[in-house]
């Protein structure tokens, strides 16, 4: 053996024993700082232009004291600012922006969260600009909203859903979504005086008489499940530059009723749980099922079928749309 290679393998221990600290990574140096774990922040996912919102950082328990957080709200006024907490006005202009920040600390690594807001204008016809006006509109004296309308035979229905706030929430429970998507209602809330006086929540007749008029005057019994009858009931719009039905050559949504129907969601658990956002549009009967459950119609994004189902009166929250039958008004 050479000396060259006697002296390789004399010093293979001390290479071995050198060689953690030769690749110690960068990412975890000696320097007795601490890592910061938990950050978030509570700011909502959607908001409306120019309003006003308070965003506020969370979740850090240690260390309990000291800790600085730099806010970088993309578009907003302040874009900047320094505080856990602050209020902060929305761009006027629409679209969506990136809100960051970071916490830091003296004897800690700093930590980072990010969320994305989407700015909306909440005219129901400016965010959604695809939908189609109704050939006529009331105002709700309760609280001044405009709905527009449109008549389907001898009935006037909305043709966008209900915001009204005396009861009910706006999925997710995100304010600035009430006006382009309406709130969502319990039965027992739809049922309870949530329309404006004058118009009620459609009955099983008043739903069967619609998708007559749609299917061209041939009756349609409540309890058929309406193949053909969400294409065009369905419009396909964007809020913001995203659709809010995914598309799908099952159901094209061509809205050729101008009914302006949208995939709302649902929620549940008595309003605190939401779920079916750009998927699922659901929508109230005032009758009964039975003494727990009430009916309501649902279009989902893959199938161009309006069918029924019963859910519970209480718990379930689905859209509201309100109906009057006009030769009992006039």
């Amino acid at each position: 053996m050479s000396r060259f290679y006697r002296c390789i393998i004399l010093l293979l221990p001390y290479i071995i024993v050198l060689m953690p600290s030769a690749c110690k990574s960068k990412d975890d140096p000696d320097d007795g700082k601490q890592y910061m774990y938990g950050l978030n922040q509570d700011t909502p996912q959607y908001v409306e232009i120019s309003r006003s919102y308070t965003f506020s950082a969370f979740g850090i328990d240690t260390p309990e004291e000291g800790i600085t957080y730099t806010w970088v709200a993309e578009g907003f006024t302040p874009d900047t600012c320094v505080a856990q907490s602050s209020i902060f006005v929305a761009p006027s202009v629409a679209g969506t922006y990136s809100v960051s920040v970071t916490a830091s600390h003296e004897d800690y690594y700093s930590s980072y969260s990010i969320h994305y807001v989407t700015v909306i204008d909440t005219t129901f016809t400016i965010c959604l600009p695809e939908v189609v006006r109704g050939t006529d509109s009331i105002v709700d004296l309760r609280d001044g909203r405009q709905y527009y309308t449109r008549m389907y035979g001898q009935s006037e229905w909305f043709v966008q859903n209900l915001s009204w706030e005396g009861s009910g929430n706006p999925y997710g429970k995100e304010k600035a979504l009430e006006i382009p998507l309406g709130r969502l209602y319990s039965w027992n809330e739809a049922t309870s005086g949530a329309c404006p006086d004058g118009w009620d929540v459609p009955t099983n007749a008043d739903w069967a008489a619609l998708a007559t008029e749609i299917n061209g005057g041939t009756p349609l019994s409540f309890f058929d499940d309406w193949a053909g009858i969400a294409d065009p009931l369905c419009a396909y719009v964007k809020l913001n530059d995203d659709y809010l039905w995914p598309y799908s050559p099952r159901n094209l949504k061509s809205n050729t009723a101008a009914w302006n129907g949208l995939p709302a969601g649902n929620s549940a658990n008595y309003g605190n749980n939401f779920s079916n956002l750009s998927t699922y549009g659901f929508w109230w009967s005032a009758d009964e099922a039975d003494e727990t459950n009430a009916y309501y119609r649902y279009i989902h994004y893959d199938n161009d079928l309006f069918p029924y189902h019963i859910t519970d009166k209480e718990s379930f929250g689905a859209s509201v749309r309100c109906v009057r039958v006009v030769n009992e008004v006039e």
